[in-house]
C-alpha cells in the first residue's frame, strides 16, 4: 500500500477552522501563541473570531489555511505511526507539503506564506482580474479559448488544470465577462471564482519577481519523501527554488499531478487539510485508489481500520 498526503489552497477557510485542534492540544496554542509574538498576528482571533469575508481576503486566508493544515499534519503523526510516501499540494498547498516534508522549516516558510498572501493582496486590490471555472476538457477549452482570443484579440489563459473535466481561467475582468457566456452559448457551464485577481498567471508578474527575492535567501532541504511539484507535476529534486519561484505565475497542474500518482501506485490519498475541499475534486477525477479527509471523523475510523490492518499484515 502507497499512500499521499494533499493540503489545500485558498479556497479551503471557513470560519471557526483550527479551533477543535486548538483547544484540545497544548502545543497547538504554543504554536498560534509564538505565532502572535513573532508576528503580532493573533491566528486564532482571525480564523475563529472573524467572518468570513475578512478571513478570506488574500493575506488572511493563506496563513491561515497553511497553519491549520500543518497542525493537522502534526496531529496526524500524533495519531498514526503510518508515514506518506508522497506529498502534494494545490497552489498554496504546496508550501505545507514541503515545510512537511522537512524541506523547509516551519518558522522560514511562515514569513514565506505572509509574504505570498500580503503580495498577492496587492495585486488583488489594484488589478481588474478574476478567474473563471469552467465544466468541460482541457481540449475543449483550449479551442474555445484559442478562437475568442483570435476574435476579441483578449487574453486568458489557463491557470488551474484540477481535473479532466475541470479548468480555471485567470484575465482580465471584462474578457472573463465576456467567454463566460461564449462558454454558456456552447452549453458549457462556466463559473466565476469569489478571488480578487487573476491568480496563477502573468498578472502576477510583479508579485512573483519581489517573491522570488524572498524564496532566493531561504535554505531548502532534501524532503523526507516525494513532493510533486505544481509546475511540473513530477517530484521534486534538486529544483526547488527554480520551480517555486515560478509557481505564482504558472498553472497549477493538479490532474496531472493526480495522475503520475495514480501511475506510481497510490492508492489511499489523505486530505489533511481544512473543510475536504481536495477530496471533493479528487473524487471527480480518481480513477483507481481512495480518497479520505483527516477532519472527518468517519473517514478518520476508516483509515484507522486500514493502517491497522496495514501493519498487522
Amino acid at each position: 500500500m502507497k499512500f499521499a498526503m494533499l493540503f489545500p489552497g485558498q479556497g479551503a477557510q471557513y470560519v471557526g477552522m483550527g479551533k477543535a485542534l486548538y483547544e484540545t492540544y497544548d502545543w497547538v496554542k504554543e504554536i498560534y501563541q509564538d505565532i502572535k509574538d513573532r508576528f503580532a498576528l493573533d491566528l486564532y482571533k482571525l480564523s475563529c473570531e472573524s467572518d468570513l469575508e475578512y478571513l478570506t481576503r488574500t493575506d488572511h486566508a493563506q496563513i491561515v489555511i497553511f497553519v491549520v493544515s500543518y497542525i493537522n499534519y502534526l496531529a496526524f503523526l500524533n495519531e498514526f505511526t503510518i508515514r506518506p510516501d508522497y506529498m502534494a499540494g494545490h497552489s498554496l498547498g504546496e508550501f505545507t507539503a514541503l515545510t512537511a516534508s522537512g524541506a523547509l522549516a516551519f518558522e522560514e516558510s511562515l514569513e514565506l506564506v505572509l509574504e505570498r498572501g500580503r503580495l498577492m493582496q496587492i495585486e488583488a486590490e489594484k488589478s481588474q482580474g478574476g478567474m473563471l471555472a469552467v465544466k468541460a476538457g482541457n481540449e475543449k477549452v483550449k479551442l474555445i479559448c484559442k478562437e475568442f482570443m483570435e476574435q476579441h484579440n483578449s487574453k486568458v489563459c489557463i491557470s488551474n488544470y484540477n481535473s479532466a473535466n475541470q479548468i480555471v481561467l485567470s484575465g482580465d475582468t471584462d474578457t472573463l465577462n465576456i467567454i463566460e457566456k461564449t462558454f454558456e452559448s456552447n452549453g458549457i457551464l462556466a463559473t466565476r471564482l469569489n478571488v480578487g485577481a487573476a491568480f496563477h498567471s502573468s498578472y502576477m508578474n510583479m508579485a512573483s519577481c519581489e517573491f522570488s527575492s524572498l524564496l532566493s535567501k531561504k535554505n531548502f532541504l532534501v524532503p523526507k519523501c516525494k513532493v510533486i511539484s505544481n509546475v511540473s507535476s513530477l517530484p521534486y529534486g534538486e529544483d526547488i527554488y527554480s520551480l517555486l519561484s515560478r509557481q505564482m505565475v504558472s498553472a497549477v497542474r493538479w490532474h496531472e499531478t493526480i495522475k503520475y500518482l495514480e501511475g506510481e501506485g497510490v492508492d489511499i490519498y489523505i486530505d489533511i487539510g481544512p473543510k475536504s475541499i481536495l477530496k471533493g475534486m479528487m473524487k471527480r477525477s480518481l480513477n483507481k485508489g481512495h480518497v479520505y479527509s483527516y477532519e472527518d471523523e468517519e473517514d478518520k475510523a476508516l483509515l484507522h481500520q486500514i493502517f491497522n490492518k496495514q501493519e498487522q499484515s
